[in-house]
C-alpha cells in the first residue's frame, strides 16, 4: 500500500517538475520572438583561441551604439542565430585540427531590461597534425602525378584542415571524371585513435571503369539548323568522359548567341552504363529582332543633345551566318536644333571562319554629307573594317583586324583641303591594322579577390598600309588581385604606353596622342589634364607608366531605411578603400624620369550594384619640384583597374 502511494506521489511529483519545465521553455521561447538585443557574449572552455578571436568570427554580436545606427540585425537575436555561431566557430577549429570539437549554446535574460547573454560553451579536444599523407587505391598510373601533386597541400606537424582534406578528395574525384572515370570514388581517412596526435591521413580511390561518351541527342532546334548545337558540343560519341568537356559544351552554346537555355544531361534510360547516352535541351532565341533606343547627353557643340538609335538582325542568315543593321541619329532639339551627327552601320558575321570556332565580322560604316560642329565645312565619312576574335581558354583570348577609313570635306577650296585636314581632328585617310592578346584570371570581373588581368595590344597606322597618318601605338597593362587580410583585397596595376610616328608623319595626331589624369588613372588630376606639351606645342605624350595600388574593404554596412533612399545601402553593400597613384605622361620614351612623376593618394567609398561598383573618391596630390599641391573628388562607375 505505501509503495502504491509513493509510486503515485512520485508522478505526481514527476509531472509537477514537467509542468514547470515546459512553462520555463515556453516563456523563454517568447522571450526570444522578441528578438531582445544582445547585451553580452560569454565564452566557456576555449584555451587555444582567445575570447576575442572567437567573437569576432561569430554570427552574433554585442549591441552597440554603431549596430544600432547601421541596424545591424546581428545585435539582437534571430532566427538565423540558432545554430549560425555554432557553425562559425566549429569552422574555425576543424580547420585547426581539432576533430572533435564539441559546441552548445543558450541564451539567458539579462535584467532589468530582458537583454539578452548568449552563453558559447566550448570543448576542444584534441588538436591533431598532419602526419604521413599518401594517395592509394585502384587507378592508373597516369593519375600518380596529379594525385601526388595536390597532396603538396598539407604539410607534416601542420595541424590538420578537416575542409581541405574533403576538398582534396573532392578535387581527386573531379581529376577521375575529367578523365573518363566518373563512377570512382575517393575515401579520406584520418586515424585519430592513436595516443599521439600526429595523424596519418590517407586516400582510398576506386577508379572503377573507363567511361565513354555515347550517342547525343539534339532536341529544341527548329529555327536554326541543327549543326549550330552540334558544333558547339566538345562532347563527341566515343570520347572518353569528361565533366570538364560537359561543362565548356554549355559555356559555348550560351555564348554562339542562338539559345537562351541549354541543359546537356545524361538520358533517363541507359542501356551501357560504360557508353552513356545524353540529351542536350536548347530553347533558341528569336532569329530576327529589333533594337531602339534613346537618351540625353550634353557636348561641346551643345548644352542638350538628343541621341536615338534603332537597328534589327537576322541570326540565320544562309543557315547560321549572322547580319545586323545599325542607325544612329544625335541631334539637338528646339527652334535652332540640326542634327549634329548620324551613322549607320551593317555589318555581317560568319561565326565559324574557315570552319574554326573564331568569329569573322565584316562592317561597314557610313556618315553622310554633315556640318562641322565648329567650322563652316561639311564633312562625309565612311569606312570598312574586318576583325576576328579566338578563344584559347578559360582565360585567354586575342583579337584583330584591319579597318579602312575615308574621309571627303565639302564646301571648302579644293587648294585648302589639305590644310583643313592637317587643323582639323578626325578628318584624316586612316588605315588601321590591331591586334590584342588578354590573359584574365579574375575570379570576379567587378570585385576581384584573386587572379590577375594581363593585356598586351598593338595599333599599326599607315605605312605600308597607306593613309595620311603614319605612327604605331603600344600598350601593356598588367593587375593582380590577392586577400592580404581577411576581408582585405589588395589591388596592383603597372600599365605603360607608347605612341611614335614614322615615316612621312612628324608627328602623332593629337586626338591619339596620350593623356593622363582622372578617376581611372592618377587621381587628383582632372580627366586627361596630365600631359606635356609637344615639340610642336601641341600637347600630349608619348610615352606614359602609371603604377596604382589600393586597398579594398567592406566598410559599416547601413541596415535601416534612409528617408528618400529606402533600403538601398541594405541591398547594395559598402566597400572603402585606400590608395596611392604614381606617373606620368613624357614626350619621348627617353626623356621618362622617376623625378618628374606625379603622385597622389587618398580614399573612397564604393556602393555594390549590379552594374558594377558606384565610386567616390577623395584624392590629394603630393607636392614636387613641378607638380603643386591639390585635391580632387572624383565620381564614376566602376573600379579604376
Amino acid at each position: 500500500m505505501y509503495k502504491r502511494i509513493a509510486a503515485v506521489l512520485l508522478v505526481l511529483f514527476c509531472s509537477v517538475l514537467l509542468s514547470e519545465a515546459a512553462t520555463h521553455e515556453r516563456a523563454k521561447l517568447r522571450w526570444i520572438r522578441k528578438k531582445p538585443p544582445i547585451r553580452a557574449i560569454a565564452i566557456d572552455g576555449n584555451s587555444y583561441f582567445s575570447d576575442g578571436y572567437i567573437r569576432k568570427r561569430m554570427y552574433s554580436r554585442i549591441r552597440t551604439f554603431w549596430g544600432v545606427l547601421k541596424g545591424d540585425r546581428r545585435t539582437k537575436v534571430q532566427r538565423e542565430t540558432f545554430g549560425r555561431d555554432t557553425l562559425e566557430i566549429k569552422y574555425i577549429y576543424l580547420t585547426h585540427g581539432f576533430l572533435g570539437i564539441q559546441v552548445t549554446e543558450d541564451f539567458e535574460v539579462m535584467e532589468p531590461d530582458s537583454a539578452a547573454l548568449v552563453r558559447v560553451t566550448i570543448s576542444e579536444g584534441r588538436q591533431f597534425v598532419y602526419g604521413k599523407v599518401s594517395v592509394l587505391g585502384d587507378f592508373g598510373v597516369r593519375f600518380r602525378e596529379p594525385f601526388e601533386k595536390l597532396l603538396k597541400r598539407f604539410h607534416p606537424g601542420k595541424p590538420i584542415n578537416f575542409f581541405a582534406v574533403r576538398q582534396t578528395a573532392f578535387d581527386m574525384k573531379t581529376i577521375l571524371a575529367n578523365n573518363g572515370y566518373p563512377y570512382g570514388k575517393v575515401t579520406s581517412v584520418l586515424d585519430t585513435t592513436a595516443t599521439t596526435n600526429v595523424t596519418p591521413v590517407r586516400f582510398v580511390v576506386e577508379s572503377d571503369s573507363l567511361v565513354r561518351f555515347g550517342d547525343i541527342v539534339i532536341t529544341g532546334t527548329n529555327r536554326y539548323p541543327l549543326y549550330t548545337a552540334r558544333r558547339e558540343l566538345k562532347v563527341k560519341p566515343g570520347d572518353i568522359y569528361s565533366r570538364k568537356a560537359i561543362i565548356e559544351s554549355e559555356r559555348r552554346l550560351f555564348e554562339s548567341g542562338y539559345f537562351s537555355t541549354v541543359r546537356l544531361q545524361q538520358a533517363s534510360e541507359q542501356v551501357n552504363r560504360l557508353a552513356p547516352d545524353f540529351v542536350l535541351h536548347v530553347r533558341e532565341r528569336k532569329p530576327s529582332y529589333v533594337t531602339i533606343k534613346t537618351g540625353a547627353g550634353q557636348s561641346e557643340a551643345a548644352d542638350l543633345i538628343w541621341n536615338f538609335s534603332g537597328g534589327g538582325g537576322k541570326r540565320n542568315l544562309f543557315g547560321s551566318r549572322r547580319v545586323d543593321f545599325l542607325a544612329r541619329i544625335e541631334f539637338t532639339p528646339g527652334r535652332d536644333g540640326r542634327i549634329t551627327d548620324h551613322n549607320y552601320r551593317l555589318r555581317y558575321t560568319e561565326p565559324w571562319f574557315l570552319g574554326i570556332r573564331m568569329p569573322l565580322s565584316l562592317s561597314f560604316t557610313y556618315q553622310p554629307e554633315i556640318q562641322d560642329k565648329a567650322q563652316n565645312f561639311r564633312v562625309e565619312q565612311w569606312s570598312i573594317s574586318i576583325s576576328t576574335n579566338k578563344r584559347f581558354s578559360d582565360h585567354t583570348r586575342a583579337a584583330g583586324g584591319l579597318e579602312y577609313q575615308s574621309v571627303d570635306i565639302k564646301g571648302v577650296p579644293q587648294e585648302l583641303e589639305e590644310e583643313v585636314r592637317r587643323e582639323a581632328e578626325g578628318l584624316s585617310v586612316r588605315r588601321r591594322w590591331y591586334a590584342s592578346i588578354i590573359r584574365d584570371s579574375r575570379d570576379n570581373v567587378f570585385v576581384p579577390f584573386h587572379g590577375s588581368v594581363r593585356d598586351l595590344s598593338v595599333e599599326y597606322y599607315g605605312g605600308f598600309l597607306g593613309g595620311d597618318d603614319n605612327f604605331f601605338k603600344l600598350r601593356a597593362s598588367w593587375s593582380w588581385f590577392k586577400v592580404v587580410w581577411p576581408g582585405w583585397v589588395s589591388a596592383s596595376r603597372v600599365k605603360s604606353e607608347w605612341v611614335n610616328s614614322f615615316g612621312a608623319s612628324d608627328v602623332v595626331p593629337p586626338k591619339d596622342r596620350l593623356f593622363l589624369g582622372g578617376a581611372n588613372s592618377i587621381r587628383g588630376f582632372a580627366e586627361n589634364s596630365l600631359a606635356p606639351l609637344q615639340s610642336d606645342s601641341l600637347p600630349g605624350a608619348e610615352f606614359t607608366f602609371v603604377f596604382n595600388q589600393e586597398f579594398r574593404w567592406r566598410t559599416i554596412q547601413i541596415f535601416n531605411p534612409i528617408p528618400l533612399l529606402g533600403d538601398l545601402f541594405r541591398n547594395l553593400p559598402l566597400w572603402q578603400s585606400v590608395f596611392f597613384d604614381m606617373g606620368n605622361g613624357f614626350r619621348t620614351i627617353e626623356a621618362a624620369r622617376i623625378s618628374d612623376f606625379a603622385f597622389s593618394y587618398g580614399t573612397g567609398i564604393q556602393i555594390q550594384s549590379p552594374a558594377g561598383p558606384i565610386r567616390l573618391d577623395y584624392a590629394r596630390r603630393i607636392k614636387t619640384d613641378s607638380i603643386d599641391f591639390a585635391d580632387r573628388w572624383h565620381f564614376t562607375i566602376l573600379y579604376a583597374f
